[in-house]
């Protein structure tokens, strides 16, 4: 649900200047209202989703975490289970910090009663979360055999390690944590970019962390992350919501000939090259572009009867993220050393961009500090573009105001970086939770 559905890709995508809400105006008015004009609603289902979805990965982590420290288990296998509850926790803990700040701080099991505590300062939230990823580091495998594929691995939890440092701006930490990820030696660029993201790319050499999502006529284990987004159609063209749409901002942030473009953006009223499919101009729902990243193979739903991409899985950490972020650091640190470095991992990016045509996506030589934090953060935009990163990326850089105010979200103020806690949830605390300010 709230790792996965429309309540998800509004906190993490419709409000940044990569993407909006879609469809059409009618269509969901109220999240437009929300996540694009920055309208937020405290009693909606929209925030109070998300929150509760998180809360109840976290209160599943502590009950595992508790039940195996209860019956002091120290077998390899047990303790692995423990090790992942701990990245869960910790991945659920830094959505919810970054979306609203001070939260409940919940490492613990107990009655509804004992869980209605106050607010924890972001400072104590990033303390459990180091440590549970350090946790799990130390203890999750490298790998798991084929069918243990989804399993949280080693690398995850230093790969979302890295993303916290960057969060927080600490750059030593940061390049430290990135360089082990790559020292790992597991992980590499796919040849081809767009593959990693069709069906037949799942859990590649690339990914580090996936959202698994199976789906069989007769075995429905999947997620609607793909639907929210398809195309909105009629017919055959019916694929989902065509929620998340693309904006004119990040088309035009692509350089002229960049193949990534084309792997990124489905162009209404064209022939798409991948499937070779006609996609429809659609003059009812007005909308140029979709998110090219989560469009179905056509064999696909005709094979499992379905149009709607509920196998399709939800990456969430990949390689080419963990090299921009090296690079990211390195060059905030500074030095010959890591200006060296920072330019290496870039060029590795776009060369796998470029796919050996040296006439597009020229090499980035500049050994100014800000000229390459410039080239860095277009890499960040274009490469990880409409995979929720967005958002956080600007709001970490402090240029949300200025960017989100160009792109004709003129709404957003710096209060919006952070949600209102929901109405419900404030209400069902009996007081004790506090409202965020501002609001």
């Amino acid at each position: 649900g709230g790792f996965n559905n429309h309540e998800y890709l509004g906190v993490q995508s419709y409000r940044s200047d990569e993407s909006e809400k879609g469809s059409s105006v009618s269509d969901g008015a109220a999240t437009g209202l929300m996540y694009d004009e920055f309208e937020y609603n405290t009693t909606g289902g929209g925030i109070g989703g998300y929150w509760t979805d998180h809360y109840l990965a976290i209160n599943a982590a502590n009950d595992i975490i508790h039940s195996i420290d209860s019956i002091g288990a120290t077998d390899a296998p047990t303790l692995i289970n423990k090790a992942e509850a701990k990245f869960i926790r910790a991945f659920s803990y830094f959505d919810l910090v970054r979306a609203f700040g001070s939260v409940p701080k919940i490492d613990f099991t107990g009655t509804p009663e004992e869980l209605n505590i106050a607010k924890s300062a972001p400072a104590e939230i990033f303390t459990l979360i180091d440590a549970d990823l350090q946790e799990a580091a130390a203890v999750l495998p490298l790998e798991w055999e084929s069918k243990f594929i989804s399993r949280t691995t080693k690398g995850a939890a230093v790969a979302l390690q890295t993303r916290v440092y960057l969060w927080q701006s600490n750059w030593s930490a940061a390049l430290a944590s990135a360089k082990n990820v790559i020292g790992l030696g597991k992980y590499s660029l796919v040849p081809k970019y767009g593959d990693q993201f069709r069906s037949t790319g799942e859990n590649g050499t690339e990914s580090i962390f996936e959202i698994q999502a199976f789906y069989t006529p007769t075995v429905d284990q999947g997620i609607i992350y793909a639907n929210v987004q398809g195309v909105r159609g009629a017919g055959a063209w019916d694929l989902g919501w065509g929620w998340n749409t693309p904006t004119q901002i990040l088309v035009d942030e692509f350089e002229a000939g960049d193949p990534r473009k084309i792997e990124t953006i489905l162009f209404s009223g064209q022939v798409d090259p991948l499937y070779s499919e006609n996609v429809p101009p659609f003059p009812t729902i007005p909308r140029l572009y979709w998110n090219k990243k989560i469009y179905t193979n056509p064999a696909d739903r005709l094979a499992l009867n379905n149009r709607f991409g509920r196998w399709m899985n939800h990456r969430i950490l990949r390689y080419g993220d963990v090299l921009l972020m090296a690079a990211e650091a390195a060059n905030e640190l500074g030095g010959a050393q890591n200006t060296t470095d920072a330019l290496a991992w870039l060029e590795e990016i776009r060369s796998r961009a470029r796919g050996g045509n040296n006439t597009i996506l020229p090499a980035v030589t500049t050994t100014d500090q800000a000229t390459l934090r410039d080239a860095i953060r277009h890499e960040r935009f274009v490469e990880l573009g409409m995979e929720e990163q967005r958002f956080w990326d600007i709001v970490r850089w402090g240029i949300d105001v200025d960017v989100l105010h160009a792109a004709g979200k003129t709404n957003y103020a710096v209060k919006h970086r952070l949600l209102p806690i929901p109405q419900g949830e404030i209400d069902k605390s009996g007081g004790t939770l506090i409202q965020n300010p501002d609001y």
